[in-house]
């Protein structure tokens, strides 16, 4: 998927971060999968702490006042080999956008999601990697969980390994609480020059500059976002009964610039800021969807990610 397409379509921005079937672009995981001398068991570690600025909401011409975001997104994954070239992936994964809102805006106040990770990559030859994986978990907006609160989105991914410089990959997401259920996704990885690389793979989409070995620098987009369900009773208390128990798509499209710091070649720190000039709420089955007024809000973000 381009640059261009990935930044500009809110239908990829639903994507989010539900599941990444195109992370094969990360040259350690292409190498945990198909080095015959790999550990037997490779773990992942991130924590992503950002903040969106206030940023004015309206449905149709009624406006409800600005509306800043707290996102935390915590994923740990065990990738065990269970023979050469395929690795189960177990894991949970937690993420969670919280509103500050104003007096009785027919929003939630919280997204939030608990999920497992199930699945696997394998390599299917030496040039063509596989990532599947189950995401079942309450996708929610409050603390009562529900039976209908639980939800099993699933990806599928796959790499070709061109060259140490150039891989392609192809993916679909399934969320059947999503508007639209299966959406595919395309890209590149391409190390053009010494010291650049444009990898322009959803949800990520970024041009990278390494400065020196530990230091990279980045520009680029970031696709948040992902589907819950309202309780049984949210429509009830904001004048609006279609509002109960019903699929809630958020979508949220960053651009912006940031640094990444490689303390070792498994241990980074990002640090990343910029625009969020696209933000939707939708209720999609109900026909009700809250978008932004303004020009947008600035953000920053932290992250750390380890593997092991």
């Amino acid at each position: 998927m381009s640059l261009l397409f990935a930044a500009a379509s809110p239908l990829s921005a639903q994507v989010g971060q539900q599941g990444d079937p195109f992370a094969f672009d990360d040259p350690q995981i292409r190498d945990e999968i198909s080095a015959p001398e790999a550990a037997p068991v490779a773990q992942e570690f991130s924590l992503s702490v950002s903040y969106v600025g206030d940023m004015e909401m309206e449905q149709g011409d009624a406006s409800f006042g600005d509306v800043d975001t707290i996102h935390n997104q915590l994923t740990y994954v065990v990738s065990p080999t269970i023979e050469d070239g395929v690795l189960l992936r177990l894991g949970v994964d937690w993420n969670r956008f919280s509103f500050g809102l104003p007096n009785q805006a027919p929003i939630p106040n919280t997204l939030q999601n608990y999920n497992l990770i199930v699945g696997f990559d394998m390599a299917l030859s030496d040039k063509w990697l596989m990532r599947f994986e189950a995401l079942p978990g309450i996708y929610n907006t409050n603390t009562d969980i529900q039976s209908n609160d639980v939800n099993v989105p699933l990806v599928l991914g796959f790499s070709y390994l061109h060259s140490a410089e150039l891989q392609f990959v192809l993916g679909l997401s399934m969320d059947l609480w999503r508007e639209y259920p299966v959406l595919p996704g395309a890209g590149v990885r391409w190390q053009f020059a010494e010291k650049w690389t444009l990898n322009a793979i959803v949800p990520r989409p970024q041009l990278e500059y390494s400065v020196t070995r530990n230091l990279q620098l980045f520009i680029g987009a970031e696709l948040v976002g992902g589907t819950f369900r309202s309780d049984e009773n949210f429509g009830n208390t904001h004048g609006n009964a279609k509002l109960n128990d019903t699929p809630i798509s958020y979508s949220e499209i960053r651009t912006g610039g940031g640094l990444i710091y490689n303390f070792t070649p498994q241990m980074s720190l990002k640090l990343s800021g910029g625009w969020v000039p696209y933000r939707r709420i939708d209720f999609h089955r109900a026909n009700t969807q809250f978008d932004k007024a303004d020009a947008g809000a600035p953000y920053g973000q932290l992250s750390f990610q380890a593997s092991f």
